[in-house]
């Protein structure tokens, strides 16, 4: 099927789909579908066709598939015949066709050929992916007084549609750093593991592409298929991931470490134990049990086959003061950033009732499975960042649940 980007002149397709009849062919498949074609190829491709349309001719550009060889001449097709900037050929490109494929390492090749070069990076520039949730807005808010920091809706940028929008919004913006929280809001199921992979693709791409460093959190939750009552994790501890969002994770740490080892992009993976405050809807535990004492209705928590389950809880705080000391100084590849201690289920409900001036009422009940207590060994980012949590449990249930600095019961 030929897919028309000026309708009746200029399309491309495969190249099965090819009809000869009144047009001009400009096969690109001598061309490779990835980075190193020459200027000299591309500009004779482009030139056939810009030559062919000025003369009246339809042009149909074909490849092996129709899509990043084809349309990346197509763009220049246009960028040439029509004086336009290749960010809007290649934009009038995907929405004539609906290619989102279109691959970045093409384009940058086009840009060499047509002697278009990108805007210089500035190095205080940081894109926060996700920066409308909780530790992507509270970061902004920390960092937007040394750096200058840009949060996009999903509105205002789709990272899972074309990437070269994703690359043109860098370029723009003169993005030095990204920190990509963006996930897919229901995170447990199969469909959120092919989104979430195919978002930090398209993010790598980028990376690659413009020399952008990555900041790509991730959690001890790679760590979840150990079956432990408490196992102490560092860097150097393999993962064993369990369940969607785990594999997801673990799977999302190989995108980035493959790419920093075979493609040269720098990027820093942060393991953050999880983060409660007061904005935040998880743990959903710590609401859970406000609701419940505060009712004075039991709370029921868990007791597994092979212990109590225990959390490693980290303030907002403390983990926005170690993100913003990896964006500003962290080059290790891996940083954890863990709670100061961690604690069974019922030890952080009866602290929730003593914040709350009430006794909080617990009951157990067993689980017919094994748990994995995984506590982040955060001792090489003090010794290499200076950082290390300051919030204990009590002062951070306390601002959580009632606001107050010191953490103390309400009258």
């Amino acid at each position: 099927m030929i897919r028309w980007i000026i309708p009746g002149l200029l399309g491309t397709a495969p190249d099965s789909d090819y009809v000869t009849e009144g047009s001009i062919k400009v096969d690109a498949r001598t061309l490779v579908d990835k980075h190193g074609n020459s200027p000299a190829a591309l500009c004779d491709k482009i030139d056939e066709g810009v030559s062919a349309l000025e003369t009246g001719r339809r042009v149909i550009i074909v490849c092996d598939f129709g899509v990043s060889r084809s349309n990346t001449i197509a763009a220049g097709i246009l960028a040439k015949s029509r004086g336009m900037a290749i960010d809007a050929a290649v934009a009038e490109i995907v929405k004539a066709t609906g290619e989102f494929s279109i691959k970045l390492d093409m384009i940058e090749d086009l840009r060499a050929a047509l002697n278009s070069f990108p805007v210089e990076q500035k190095v205080d520039h940081v894109l926060i992916t996700g920066g409308t949730g909780f530790l992507g807005a509270n970061l902004a808010l920390r960092l937007s007084s040394s750096h200058k920091v840009f949060t996009p809706t999903r509105a205002q940028l789709d990272l899972a549609g074309p990437t070269s929008r994703l690359d043109q919004y860098c370029r723009d913006n003169g993005i030095s750093t990204i920190v990509h929280f963006a996930y897919p809001r229901i995170y447990t199921n199969n469909s959120a593991l092919g989104e979430g992979l195919t978002i930090l693709r398209n993010v790598l791409d980028v990376c690659k592409v413009r020399g952008i460093r990555l900041v790509q959190p991730s959690g001890s939750v790679v760590f979840s298929g150990y079956r432990s009552p408490l196992m102490v994790a560092d860097i150097a501890t393999a993962a064993r991931p369990k369940g969607v969002y785990g594999q997801t994770k673990f799977l999302e740490e190989m995108l980035v470490r493959n790419a920093v080892e075979n493609e040269g992009v720098s990027a820093t993976i942060v393991r953050i134990s999880p983060v409660y405050g007061r904005e935040s809807a998880r743990p959903r535990l710590i609401w859970f049990a406000r609701q419940y004492v505060r009712e004075n209705k039991p709370v029921v928590t868990h007791v597994y086959r092979n212990a109590r389950p225990r959390l490693q809880l980290l303030h907002s705080d403390d983990a926005i003061a170690g993100i913003m000391e990896v964006i500003r100084s962290g080059r290790a590849p891996i940083y954890h950033l863990g709670g100061q201690a961690s604690y069974e289920t019922r030890e952080i409900v009866s602290r929730i009732g003593r914040i709350l001036g009430k006794e909080a009422l617990v009951e157990e009940t067993q689980i017919g499975e094994d748990v994995a207590n995984i506590f982040l060994d955060s001792s090489g980012s003090q010794e290499l960042l200076g950082w290390k949590p300051v919030v204990d449990l009590d002062t951070g249930l306390g601002r959580t649940l009632l606001g107050q600095e010191d953490g103390a019961a309400a009258p």
